[in-house]
Formats: structure tokens, sequence, C-alpha cells
């Protein structure tokens, strides 16, 4: 290759870098925008963190879906009867659970105990949805109902009509649900705090039951915040 030919394939090489490097700049902008709207501004870095800023915002609340319970009924839940002034408390099980999902079903049947208690006032509710469509259905939410002595005036027990409804409901209210591998699955044990319009107004471990049935009580009016 003469001196004029190696000339020309030196430039073609520099200029053909040029689109590399800007295509490489462009990328790396895209994924730290990308990244920082994750982050909300690089202040959080773990999805529970990021869903705390959401529902703090008020930005999370419950999808509207074909929910049934161990009559084949639709509940009416939020945004369907009680007004401005109820307040769920909510977890997601699955019935074949043997691990925290029987541990939130006792919690609730104690939960269930003060509420039958306490004196007449802004309704207070309990609300277990089942995101195990492939096997709880009526019958097996009616089993579990009688095993909790659940009072369907306090607890309501449902279960989305399909998968897809699961998958809707899980997703507006950030709760992560993931197959165990062994044909049951991982997910949180939480306590999920929403308002009559279904926004998600707080979040509560398990060992934070009490906690979260005093913050239901002050949402739906009920007693004064300390």
């Amino acid at each position: 290759m003469g001196e004029a030919d190696t000339g020309r394939a030196k430039h073609a090489r520099r200029h053909g870098a040029w689109p590399s490097a800007l295509l490489c700049l462009a990328l790396l902008i895209a994924l730290a925008w990308g990244l920082q709207r994750w982050t909300h501004g690089f202040e959080v870095w773990t999805f529970e963190g990021r869903r705390e800023l959401q529902w703090r915002a008020g930005e999370l609340r419950a999808q509207p879906v074909d929910l049934r319970d161990s009559n084949e009924r639709a509940p009416r839940l939020w945004g369907a009867q009680e007004g401005a002034s109820a307040a769920y408390l909510v977890d997601f099980v699955y019935l074949r659970c043997a691990s925290v999902c029987r541990a939130l079903g006792s919690e609730f049947q104690r939960l269930q105990g003060e509420l039958a208690a306490a004196p007449p006032g802004p309704p207070v509710r309990l609300v277990s949805i089942s995101f195990d469509v492939a096997h709880d259905d009526a019958g097996a939410l009616a089993r579990y109902a009688a095993e909790q002595r659940a009072d369907p005036r306090l607890w309501t027990l449902a279960v989305p009509r399909s998968a897809d409804d699961a998958q809707t409901l899980l997703r507006s209210l950030g709760v992560i649900v993931v197959p165990d591998g062994e044909g049951g699955y991982v997910h949180n044990g939480d306590i999920h705090l929403l308002d009559a319009r279904g926004t998600l107004r707080g979040v509560f471990t398990l060992a934070q039951a009490e906690e979260a049935l005093q913050a239901a009580r002050r949402l739906a009016g009920v007693g004064q915040a300390r």
C-alpha cells in the first residue's frame, strides 16, 4: 500500500470513529437519565426505597380489577362503598403458603378482634388478596376464611379473576411476587394501608401490625393522631 493510500485509510478510520463515539455518548446519557429517573435523582438505590418515595408522594394507587370473594361475588372495596372516611389494611398472600402468609392471617385475626370490640365509627376493613389465581378459587377462599374465623363484615378475602388482573393490581402498588421454583412464591409480607380511593398511604411490616391499625383508624377518622 502506498503512502497516499495509508493516509486515506487513517483518515477514514478517524472519521469512522466519530459516529461510534457519539453513539456511545448518547447511550451513556440515556442510561444516566433513566437511572436518575428510577432512583429519583439518585436519592434511592433499592426497589423498596423507590416505592416508599412513590407512596409518600401519593403516586401508587390500586388499579380497579375484577375481584371475586368466596361466594363468587365482587366485593365492594375502595372507591365503591364507604366514602371518604374508609381505610383498608391489605395483605397479599397465597393460601398454600405455610410461612409468612399464615403469620399474616394470625395477625389479621387478632386485628379483627380489636375492630370488633371497638365502638362503631368510620370503617376500617381488613382485606386479604390472593395472587395465586390458578389455585385459590372460591372454595379455597371459603376454607381459609373458616380457618381464620374471618368475619365478612370486617375482613374480606378475594382473588383476582385472572392472572392479568393479579399482575395489574400488584404492579399498581409496587408489590413484587416471584415464583420460588418449587411451586410457591417469594413475596413481601407487608401490610398496605389504602384510603377510600385505593391510594397507598402507608406500608407496615408484620411486626408493625398494631401501628398499621392505629394509622388506619386515624385515616378513617377514628380517634385523634397522637
